[in-house]
């Protein structure tokens, strides 16, 4: 069986208080009623008795009632400071030196004072978090559970920027308006890890839980590893090139100074003639061949040895019309006012434009303006596009591996070498199929100098 559920007295703390004083007070009075009548005094007696007895209890219930009530309107006060975040107040009693109202006092203080320090605490905890996610290059949101970013560092701000290739303020934007919910939809678990690829960009992160405030967030850790990924993947290149290129020259050269010798030899052989054509045109084709893969091997030996940029401040408009300039009419240079300036090897950066502009043109229907180049600068990075109306991309996976072209007389690597030389000055390269019509758009990416 339940108890009753307490129903709150009528009267208030204080008036309880009174009526409890007048309770202790009353069985004195009617004691000194009765003796009063039973020694038959007389009316200036009474009258002096009881205003005696009657007087005082006002200021007597009020007293004792101030005297209660005193300490805890002081612990209240100090409670509410408390709760409403102020750890600075302190309840003080130096009437009594010990007893139970003492010993509340000392338990308020000691909790004010250890939640003043946990304030503190969380605090500068909260100072080293913040300075510590603003100053790594590692890409922090954190995201609510609607999917709204409730903050983000500058590299995850720059990173965002890239993505949607205009300038972006993430809080109070979902990650599906910021083009990034991957950040999300690749995994539900805690301290989980997850990658991802968009166009030609790969990305890897972490992701934790966290409640606070009663509230769940997701933390993701975010890095582009587009770049590492691309020097890894150049680096094994350069040394598979460079075996090669050993083995086939070593291999090579005897056999052609040996055709060449031989061939000597053959036309001073008392043969018959029939058989010295056979052996003097296999010879020669054997020669021929030799200087072919050498000369083959070279071109890849230069991708390997491209030496490093001699980075200096550019502007980009100049440089990347005069470029297109090389191939007029077939490419139109779309003017603008953008002229961002960047920090590139401009020779080698024009290399890798007309490498580019070439595989443009040669894919075009070869009408003039059949290649549109193209400059803006948005959020701190100046994009170049060009634009071609050929038949697309058809096997995107393989763009940027040396060895591989569709050309009948392509050597593969005019695409490899343009993306090492841009990703070489801290930009990027990427291609994609143009999504207005068919053809094939190529993007460079680069940062752009801030004006001083």
């Amino acid at each position: 069986m339940s108890p009753r559920p307490h129903k709150p007295s009528r009267f208030s703390y204080e008036t309880t208080i009174v009526l409890r004083a007048a309770l202790c007070a009353l069985p004195a009075t009617i004691i000194s009623i009765v003796l009063l009548v039973l020694a038959k005094a007389t009316w200036e007696i009474w009258v002096t008795c009881l205003t005696l007895i009657i007087l005082p209890f006002p200021f007597i219930a009020w007293s004792l009632q101030s005297w209660i009530t005193s300490p805890l309107r002081v612990a209240a006060n100090v409670i509410s400071s408390i709760r409403e975040g102020d750890f600075t107040l302190r309840s003080r009693r130096i009437s009594e030196s010990s007893g139970t109202i003492v010993e509340l006092y000392n338990e308020i203080n000691a909790i004010a004072s250890l939640m003043e320090k946990a304030r503190f605490t969380g605090i500068e905890t909260q100072k080293v978090i913040d300075k510590i996610t603003a100053n790594i290059d590692v890409a922090t949101l954190i995201v609510r559970a609607d999917r709204v970013v409730a903050q983000a560092n500058e590299a995850a701000r720059n990173l965002i920027s890239s993505i949607n290739h205009w300038d972006s303020i993430p809080e109070l934007k979902t990650v599906d308006e910021l083009n990034i919910p991957f950040v999300l939809d690749q995994s539900t678990q805690d301290f989980s890890r997850f990658s991802f690829i968009n166009e030609s960009r790969r990305f890897e992160g972490r992701r934790g839980i966290f409640i606070l405030d009663g509230e769940r967030f997701d933390l993701i850790l975010l890095t582009d590893i587009t770049r590492a990924a691309s020097e890894q993947e150049r680096d094994s290149w350069k040394r598979l090139l460079r075996v090669l290129g050993h083995e086939l020259n070593n291999s090579l050269a005897p056999i052609s100074s040996l055709a060449t010798t031989l061939s000597k030899i053959t036309k001073n052989a008392d043969i018959e003639d029939e058989t010295k054509t056979d052996l003097l045109d296999g010879l020669e084709t054997i020669t021929k061949r030799s200087k072919n893969i050498v000369r083959f091997m070279g071109d890849y030996t230069r991708l390997a040895k491209l030496p490093e940029p001699q980075a200096a401040s550019t502007q980009l408009a100049p440089l990347f019309q005069t470029t297109c300039q090389l191939f007029s009419p077939n490419v139109a240079f779309a003017n603008t006012s953008a002229n961002p300036t960047v920090s590139i090897d401009s020779t080698q950066f024009e290399q890798a434009l007309i490498n580019l502009l070439k595989n443009a043109t040669e894919a075009s229907s070869k009408k003039p303006g059949s290649v549109t180049c193209s400059i803006e600068a948005i959020a701190g990075v100046a994009l170049l596009r060009i634009e071609d109306d050929g038949p697309g991309i058809a096997n995107p996976d393989n763009l940027f591996v040396p060895f591989y072209t569709t050309k009948a007389k392509g050597s593969g690597i005019g695409l490899a070498l343009s993306k090492q030389i841009v990703e070489a000055v801290g930009g990027t390269l990427s291609l994609a199929n143009r999504q207005d019509r068919t053809g094939c758009r190529a993007t460079i990416q680069l940062d752009i100098i801030p004006n001083r």
